[in-house]
């Protein structure tokens, strides 16, 4: 990406960051082996301690000392944590004043109790894209058949009967009908609380109580979708034709957001160990922000996995940034023992349609706003000039012919607000808008007096070929029509793409995630489909409880294997309009099927393999264990499957910086067995030595391949394929550039730049004066030194931003192009002899440094650091 296509900056003044994403709170500036830095999003003031040892009442002992020694450190305890997972508390320090606040975070820091301290971060609502509600006489479409939940259902007469899945989300309308219609020990939902309440923002202080109900209210923004995500789950109405995967299954609701806004990480901790307490059986988060570290240094990553390796499985959606390329799998996802989730595309969807005189096929239409009450009628033409593609939008330009009648108006030229409101003014009491364009059209028409709805190019057309011939009337079916959707049964163009940026495997498994009908709250009219990782996470959460359920409680097997044992009966989804099997790193293992996870007795582990990239041989060779669990001896045969290939780059066209989304390309890889057939008798393993030789595309390009280790059945009858995702990068990851061409860079409030031949002159008398770094990564970076250096003799002084640990790359469009921090005049001394708090520069001329570790790199060595120096900056007071 070249920096003279971004015009502007976003403005910046000192101290604060308006409409840029920023990595870390700078409201202290500290360097301690203690202080855990890392990730994004903080908030300012917010930590969580953790305490060393297990002491239960280490939050009250630590609490009535502290304040004691620090009075005006302001310190109020947020959340506490008394758990063998985590024995800690947050805490919210007053920063209006930040050297009593340093200094109050130092002293944390410094107490022999204190094991870390973490800044609290922010984890963004669950973006998903709800395409439709209704009511109850809602066409159900259910995707059951596409993951043989269907068959566990009718054939093993198992739909989840005595497994307790807890959900952390926006809340549930258990008073639903499908929801079990109450909430308590002997309703669906049996247990929960709520952690925030209503008007909880993520920054604002929350006002628990003991109950979840989402009741938010249609006019509150709230989307319903904890409610969305439980009817995934367990729902069940058979009134309505409506089942989930496991309607058998009870539910908790641990509730994190309120009815807009996002939620704190120390908030998701609590409710983590909450339901571990209460005795789920899984887990299910279909939240997280994009950053696609697997870092075990993060506390939630941790409690994560604590969990899973306690036998609980936490099922985490991968995340919805596909669009945006490589590396936007999110966390909490990427932790190492969570099942990471994404998303495959529903066969079918409801769609709303209309009849009309003289057309002889179904008209499928979107309502652009409320179109209950659009009457059934004639349609007249709407513009007296033709089809131009500047019908309606002038004043007067409607023919009066439409006068009590519906009008048909192409899109062009002008917002589709002013051709409707023009067309009330003729006299229109319902508006038809149709594309300009091939295709379908899906327009919002807010805020107007009349229902609205919008057709596809050819349909449109087609009602006015029937208008020349005579008179045309429309009849809507507003309950809508299952219609085939044309990229079934594969990944979502919204499902976030790995792996992680260590290279481990991520995402893990996939579930059904677009179009998904199922439940909504009633003030949201009980029933409405959504897209989303959101819906696949529950998915595959149902899926799991059905699992246990065919265990029994008295041979449970580790959430390890379990995973593995889904990952392993898979189905391998294929890219859209192709034969070719999609890459690992967008579908994982595959799909979900259920029956065959079930019921077959062979299995192998690991389940998916890395083969990392091409700086060592370390990954070269991986061992794979196949394990009949079955009464019969069976006969397998090896072989490479292989899947497209991911180009995350266009070198010739834009350098390194991402495609978005990332391209196809075919590379594939060799791969050599120890031995390509075998027979397997029961309770034996037979080991597996497979040896990867990269494709040989161009190292530069650092193309992702990928494919299936497929062991093929011989006898089909008696037991299935079996197969392991893995993928690998033919380059050296280390290799990669962190810091995009021209960055990073020098501006000042006005967005002035400044070269490394101008001189910025930092008058701190004038607090608006300050210079702004602003950086752009390419790469995620685990480690990110902002350094201040004696302008003469370059000798490092100390760091003048702490905090950038763990950092992720920048993406072409949305909140996050830049990451940008305003410099105060401070800076952490390098010297070990001096404390390690900010003290303020002395009158004299510094550069900056950033120098940023690359990929895989080694901080040890030099050469896998890249450096940047700025200009002269002169500081005066």
């Amino acid at each position: 990406m070249k920096k003279s296509s971004l015009s502007t900056f976003p403005i910046v003044v000192a101290g604060v960051c308006l409409a840029v994403f920023v990595i870390t709170a700078e409201a202290v500036k500290i360097s301690h082996p203690k202080y855990i830095k890392g990730s994004s999003n903080t908030i300012p003031g917010r930590y969580i301690i953790s305490f060393s040892g297990a002491q239960p009442d280490s939050g009250t002992i630590f609490t009535q000392s502290f304040t004691k020694q620090f009075k005006d450190a302001g310190l109020k305890v947020k959340e506490n944590f008394k758990h063998d997972f985590f024995n800690g508390i947050s805490v919210d320090l007053d920063n209006t004043d930040n050297s009593i606040h340093t200094a109050a975070l130092k002293a944390i820091l410094d107490r022999s109790d204190v094991k870390a301290v973490y800044p609290v971060r922010t984890i963004a609502r669950p973006k998903v894209t709800l395409e439709s509600q209704g009511s109850s006489k809602t066409p159900s479409v259910l995707p059951h058949a596409m993951t043989q939940v269907d068959r566990v259902h009718s054939e093993l007469k198992n739909k989840g009967k005595g497994i307790f899945v807890g959900v952390l989300d926006t809340g549930v309308d258990y008073l639903h009908p499908a929801l079990g219609g109450g909430f308590g020990k002997s309703f669906k939902v049996i247990k929960g609380y709520d952690l925030v309440g209503d008007a909880y923002t993520g920054f604002n202080t929350p006002k628990p109580d003991n109950d979840p109900l989402d009741d938010c209210g249609a006019d509150s923004e709230a989307s319903g979708h904890g409610t969305h995500v439980s009817g995934i789950i367990a729902g069940y109405d058979k009134s309505t034709n409506f089942t989930g995967v496991a309607p058998e299954a009870k539910l908790g609701m641990w509730r994190v957001f309120g009815c807009k806004g996002s939620v704190s990480n120390d908030v998701v901790i609590k409710a983590l160990l909450m339901a571990y307490d209460a005795g789920v059986d899984v887990i299910n988060l279909s939240l997280g922000e994009t950053n696609s570290w697997s870092t075990t240094t993060d506390v939630e990553a941790s409690v994560v996995n604590k969990i899973a390796r306690k036998g609980v499985s936490v099922v985490v959606s991968a995340g919805n940034s596909g669009a945006k390329g490589i590396y936007t799998v999110g966390q909490p996802s990427t932790s190492v023992d969570a099942f990471s989730v994404a998303s495959v595309e529903n066969s079918y969807y409801v769609s709303k349609d209309l009849k009309a005189t003289g057309i002889d096929h179904d008209i499928l239409y979107t309502a652009s706003n409320d179109d209950s009450k659009f009457a059934n009628g004639e349609v007249v033409y709407g513009d007296m000039s033709g089809a131009n593609g500047a019908e309606g939008c002038t004043s007067g330009s409607i023919d009066s012919a439409v006068s009590g009648k519906i009008a048909l108006i192409q899109r062009g030229t002008c917002p589709f607000s002013d051709k409707v409101n023009n067309a009330v003014s003729a006299g229109a009491i319902g508006v038809i808008i149709y594309n300009n364009v091939a295709g379908a059209l899906t327009a919002s028409v807010p805020g107007v007096t009349v229902p609205v709805i919008s057709i596809s190019n050819a349909d449109g057309k087609a009602l006015l070929a029937a208008l020349k011939a005579g008179t045309v009337k429309v009849t809507l079916n507003k309950k809508g029509s299952i219609q085939p959707i044309e990229n079934a049964n594969t990944i979502s163009t919204f499902s976030s793409t790995g792996s992680s940026s260590e290279l481990n495997f991520k995402p893990n498994i996939a579930g059904i995630g677009g179009n998904v009908y199922s439940t909504l709250p009633r003030y949201l009219d009980s029933y409405g489909v959504m897209s989303g990782t959101s819906m696949a996470a529950p998915y595959v959460a149902g899926s799991v409880a059905l699992y246990l359920n065919s265990e029994g409680k008295n041979k449970k097997q580790s959430i390890a294997y379990i995973n593995e044992q889904f990952q392993n009966y898979a189905y391998t989804t294929k890219v859209f309009n192709t034969t070719k099997v999609d890459s690992p790193i967008r579908q994982g293992a595959g799909l979900v099927q259920v029956y065959d996870t079930i019921t077959q007795k062979t299995h192998i582990s690991p389940a998916q393999i890395s083969f990392n990239d091409t700086s060592t041989s370390k990954y070269k060779t991986q061992i794979i264990t196949i394990t009949n669990y079955g009464i019969e001896t069976m006969q397998y045969e090896i072989v490479n499957e292989i899947a497209i290939s991911v180009s995350p780059y266009n070198v010739k066209a834009s350098g390194y910086t991402p495609i978005e989304p990332a391209a196809n390309s075919d590379a594939a890889a060799k791969l050599r067995f120890s031995k390509k057939s075998f027979k397997l008798a029961p309770g034996k393993s037979q080991k597996i030595k497979v040896t990867v030789t990269p494709p040989k595309t161009d190292p530069k390009d650092h193309i992702f391949y990928g494919g299936f280790i497929h062991v093929k059945s011989k006898q089909p009858s008696k037991g299935k394929d079996l197969k392991v995702p893995y993928f690998g990068v033919a380059g050296k990851q280390k290799e990669l550039p962190i810091f995009d061409s021209g960055f990073p860079t020098i501006i000042d409030a006005k967005n002035k730049e400044y070269g490394k031949d101008d001189t910025f002159t930092f008058d701190r008398s004038n607090s608006t004066n300050a210079p702004i770094s602003v950086l752009r990564l390419l790469t995620p970076s685990p480690q990110i030194k902002a350094e201040l250096l004696d302008y003469k003799t370059s000798k490092v002084l100390g760091q003048f931003l702490t905090g950038l640990d763990y950092v992720g790359r920048n993406f072409l469009t949305g909140d996050k192009l830049y990451y940008q921090f305003a410099w105060d005049g401070t800076y952490v001394p390098a010297s070990i002899s001096q404390a390690p708090l900010p003290i303020a520069a002395i009158d004299g001329i510094y550069k900056f440094r950033f120098t940023a570790l690359k990929l895989l790199g080694n901080p040890k060595n030099k050469n896998d650091w890249e450096f940047w120096t700025s200009g002269p900056i002169a500081v005066k007071n």
